[in-house]
């Protein structure tokens, strides 16, 4: 396995672990407001936005590969 999809596989592991207990009851608080929103919904918000980043990051990193059959231009 690549150290890409290592790191990609922990990342998700951590934004998993992030929506579930022990984390999640620390941001459980309707007070602070962020942007208007309450805490734990602002947390959800930054986890899935992290999530994305995350798999943003690995399709961006993925090793370009001439033949394809998708790259080759439709023939």
């Amino acid at each position: 396995m690549s150290r890409r999809k290592i790191i990609f596989l922990a990342g998700l592991l951590i934004i998993q672990l992030s929506l579930i207990w022990p984390v999640y009851p620390v941001f459980s608080d309707i007070y602070p407001l962020i942007l208007g929103l309450p805490l734990s919904f602002a947390w959800v918000i930054f986890v899935l936005l992290s999530a994305f980043s995350l798999l943003l990051w690995y399709y961006l990193t993925e090793p370009k590969d001439s033949e394809h059959p998708l790259n080759s231009g439709g023939r």
